[in-house]
């Protein structure tokens, strides 16, 4: 879906820039947040298209994080 916006949610930074270099070479938005409680403020903020969520994050695990945003 090129042209949507996408959040990424992942703690470690490394990957985090390279996969948002990926997808924005593939003609996505891309907003990237660090942890759980970044990610549901972004969410808010932005109300993104799509969400790739890390599952294992520091505050909120990604389970948790997709419960709040489904809730």
């Amino acid at each position: 879906m090129p042209g949507e916006h996408l959040l990424l949610v992942d703690d470690e930074e490394n990957l985090r820039t390279m996969l948002a270099a990926a997808l924005r070479h593939n003609g996505f938005e891309v907003s990237s947040v660090g942890d759980g409680r970044a990610a549901l403020g972004a969410v808010a903020d932005a109300q993104p298209d799509l969400i790739v969520l890390d599952v294992m994050l520091p505050d909120l695990d990604g389970f948790e994080v997709c419960r709040r945003l489904r809730a």
